[in-house]
């Protein structure tokens, strides 16, 4: 099914008149409309807090970044999960190469990266640190064992080099900044990982010069047309369902397929926000969810190809790709084409030959009967602001068909505090 927008989708794949037996039929998905309809309601009357952002005021964002880089050379951004995802995400896909203020984004506390990441000398170093209920013990180790560093210059420069972002007035972020008598900025009452069109996801990437109002121009444009009740003319429930249908014939696992490294990125966000909103168990304990994986085109298909043909029929695909990639690229010259191997490659770019393979994987997937869709976008601003919005709005369904809510992650917490505890009995 295509549709009239930035972003060309094209769900053919997954239908029984395209894969035949692979695919689910057309009819099937245009019945889920009735399990729909409180959810469109509930979208159109009282949106979630995520389809808000798009129509926010971001006046303050775009000056505060100005600041920041007539400040200092380079920005850090320490957080977890959806701390950091979404904001990676704009600033890798749409920041100008090489970027013209560095953004790195420190989403881990493995020693040697945080070292090599940070660095020792942070003098023209700005923090930026994103906790939403301000105790993730990750961002908290990565702040605190960087602080002394940023105190040796001083109260007044500690003030200017930290931005501060949580939602929690009561967690240990806001509580570490009164200590400091350091501001804090409000996170949106939004879950870290539907973040990405906030000051989270939109200060790291205004500071690196991503046009944040195109963005969001885009965001709004995918807003309104997934308000839409018609199932047929509204591509997040279209898609919602047939993914649905599909797991419901046992694929189960979600593979994020990038024809483009630039894309890339957008399998790592989609991993934890389909993987985290999904995965949990519906009102009856049953539990539901699919099993997100990111693959990476041309790498994966000599790694995981043979399993995705030949393999167990656990799966469902979503191809991105960029439309204008084959217009990129050296050009392989003509001088060997006595060789049979490269004959073929002979006056193509390295862009054509990614685009080749693309077409002959997708090819061979249908030939196999394994479902599969493309979402094809150029990598822009508002192409990305559309895609972003769909896949939240597309996640939203999946769960409502699921039975289950979106936007808590209650198994997680149990990991957290035995990893606290495991400490605690380390300093005994």
């Amino acid at each position: 099914m295509s549709q009239d927008s930035r972003l060309r989708i094209d769900v053919s794949g997954l239908l029984e008149e395209t894969v035949g037996k692979g695919g689910v039929p057309r009819r099937e998905v245009l019945a889920l409309a009735p399990r729909f309809e409180e959810l469109t309601h509930r979208l159109r009357d009282d949106p979630p807090p995520f389809l808000a952002l798009p129509f926010a005021d971001v006046a303050d964002i775009g000056a505060r970044a100005r600041r920041i880089v007539e400040r200092f050379r380079r920005t850090v951004v320490l957080g977890m999960g959806g701390a950091s995802l979404g904001g990676e995400m704009l600033v890798q896909v749409l920041a100008a190469h090489p970027a013209r203020h560095p953004v790195i984004f420190c989403d881990n506390v493995d020693p040697d990266t945080l070292t090599q990441q940070t660095g020792n000398d942070v003098d023209d170093t700005h923090l930026l640190v994103i906790s939403k209920a301000g105790g993730t013990a990750e961002t908290l180790a990565q702040f605190l064992s960087l602080l002394p560093l940023l105190e040796a210059n001083g109260a007044a420069r500690l003030a200017e080099q930290l931005t501060l972002v949580t939602e929690n007035p009561h967690g240990a972020l806001a509580l570490l900044a009164r200590q400091l008598k350091l501001e804090f900025l409000p996170h949106p009452p939004v879950g870290g990982r539907f973040s990405a069109l906030s000051i989270v996801g939109l200060l790291p990437a205004a500071v690196a010069g991503v046009d944040i109002e195109a963005l969001l121009a885009g965001a709004r444009a995918m807003s309104e047309r997934c308000r839409q009740p018609d199932i047929e003319n509204n591509p997040a429930l279209f898609n919602a369902g047939a993914q649905y249908l599909h797991g419901q014939r046992g694929r189960s696992v979600s593979v994020h397929w990038a024809y483009s490294d630039r894309l890339l990125p957008v399998t790592r966000w989609l991993r934890q926000l389909w993987g985290e909103s999904l995965g949990k168990r519906d009102a009856a304990g049953r539990p539901q969810g699919f099993t997100p994986v990111p693959a990476r085109g041309a790498t994966d298909q000599h790694s995981q190809l043979q399993l995705y043909l030949d393999g167990p029929d656990d799966k469902q695909f979503t191809f991105f790709t960029d439309p204008t990639l084959h217009q990129r690229g050296r050009r392989v010259p003509a001088r060997f084409t006595a060789l049979p191997a490269v004959a073929p490659l002979a006056g193509h770019t390295t862009g054509e030959l990614l685009h080749a393979e693309f077409e002959a994987t997708r090819q061979t997937l249908a030939r196999h009967g394994r479902p599969h869709r493309v979402i094809a976008l150029e990598p822009d601003a508002a192409s990305l602001g559309e895609l972003i919005v769909l896949l939240e709005t597309e996640t939203a369904a999946t769960a409502a068909l699921l039975g289950v809510n979106a936007y808590d992650q209650p198994a997680v917490e149990e990991g957290k505090k035995l990893a606290r505890e495991y400490l605690k009995k380390g300093k005994s």
